[in-house]
């Protein structure tokens, strides 16, 4: 568990009170404890506060939840790869300029991510957010993952942020500068675990019976494999880009529902520290190795693939863009086989993270240098649930040519 830092003050949230509420009101007390278990988070840490308040106007007493987001400081791998990959200051941008434009050009009723309430990242990275449990929402299972229903209504904020991104990009450019690069970014700190990764893949398919070939083909790959990974990530040219989440796991999305039926009533995207400007094919891989159950990865893949691409254009003919811009379904699948290798590269390194048990020693540091039996790396791409997917993304992938 994450140790409270001790910056995290009657000071700070004082100051939140005022941002948020926007009167004079007194903080009285507050008591804050982990957000997430073990194993749950593993590029910053989570708090959750309660704010006891009160309102001198009113002369009532009141409480806040809130959940509050910060930059590991101890060293180490998620230090470093929070400051190679600004992951602070790409969601502060988000909530500070890019939500504001996209929901000037959806609408006002659209919701696709909690309230920011405060941020800032001197003299510490802190965003601090509206708990999305008290307004009904949750977080569904990470070892189970999501069946049909939740997908497709992933699947329809997905494609309203996609669709929205298109137009505030070609309305003003410079809007995704800072989204060049997500979370498989190129540099030293993320190469040496995507090829942990494909190194634990490659040991467990060599104990896997009837799976050894893939041992084999990743292997004979050696570093090619690394640079299919990243390439599949970048913009092309002349290809139709808009603005990915980057990091869609079971834990990123938040559900409500109506209480008479358990139908899913509403969706809520959380963590936008790995947006990335570029093929809506990233998001579907990564959502569809990460985050589904088996049964809808065996049995649903071109349903939702098809439910997506028909929910992008009509949130588009709503927007009143030309269709004559956007690929044709042909040239979406085309495009969506020809970056296979990045749905592998989620499933070679996110989705052990997200089938492992909730572990103490559950880290970066020990997928990339603990390859012994007892540590994590092993436990996480050698458990039964990891297995199972891999078992059927496996031949998946293959079937996309990617390993030849």
């Amino acid at each position: 568990m994450a140790t409270t830092p001790k910056w995290i003050s009657f000071d700070l949230f004082q100051k939140v009170l005022k941002s948020y509420i926007h009167e004079n009101v007194q903080l009285l007390t507050f008591s804050t404890a982990n957000a997430v278990p073990d194993g749950d988070n593993y590029t910053s840490d989570l708090f959750r506060t309660t704010l006891f308040y009160m309102d001198p106007k009113k002369n009532t007493k009141n409480s806040l939840s809130v959940i509050v987001k910060c930059g590991n400081e101890d060293g180490g791998t998620k230090t470093d790869l929070a400051k190679k990959l600004q992951l602070f200051e790409k969601e502060i941008e988000m909530f500070a300029n890019t939500f504001p434009a996209i929901y000037k050009i959806l609408g006002e009723n659209y919701t696709l991510s909690s309230k920011c309430l405060y941020a800032s990242t001197d003299p510490h990275s802190v965003i601090i957010f509206e708990d999305l449990t008290t307004v009904g929402f949750q977080m569904l299972p990470r070892h189970v993952g999501f069946d049909l229903e939740h997908c497709f209504k992933v699947v329809e904020k997905m494609a309203q942020m996609h669709a929205a991104s298109v137009i505030m990009y070609e309305e003003n450019p410079s809007s995704v500068k800072c989204y060049r690069e997500g979370l498989y970014a190129d540099n030293d700190t993320v190469r040496a675990w995507v090829k942990a990764g494909y190194s634990a893949v490659i040991d467990a398919c060599s104990r896997w019976p009837g799976y050894e070939k893939y041992a084999y083909k990743l292997e004979a790959l050696g570093n090619e494999a690394l640079e299919r990974g990243f390439e599949a990530s970048r913009k092309r040219p002349r290809g139709f880009h808009v603005l990915n989440h980057g990091d869609l796991w079971v834990n990123n999305m938040m559900f409500s529902y109506d209480s008479a039926d358990t139908k899913v009533k509403d969706m809520k995207f959380v963590d936008f520290q790995m947006n990335i400007f570029t093929s809506p094919a990233i998001d579907l891989h990564y959502f569809l190795a990460t985050s589904t159950r088996i049964e809808v990865k065996v049995n649903c893949i071109e349903i939702i693939l098809d439910y997506y691409y028909a929910q992008l254009l009509a949130n588009l003919t709503k927007l009143r863009y030309s269709l004559e811009k956007v690929p044709t379904r042909e040239e979406f699948k085309g495009d969506y086989s020809s970056r296979a290798f990045y749905g592998f590269m989620g499933a070679a390194t996110v989705l052990a993270f997200v089938k492992a048990s909730g572990r103490k020693d559950a880290s970066f540091e020990n997928i990339i240098k603990d390859d012994s039996l007892e540590g994590f790396r092993y436990h996480a791409y050698n458990n039964s649930r990891y297995r199972q997917h891999m078992e059927f993304l496996l031949p998946y992938y293959d079937s996309f040519g990617i390993f030849d």
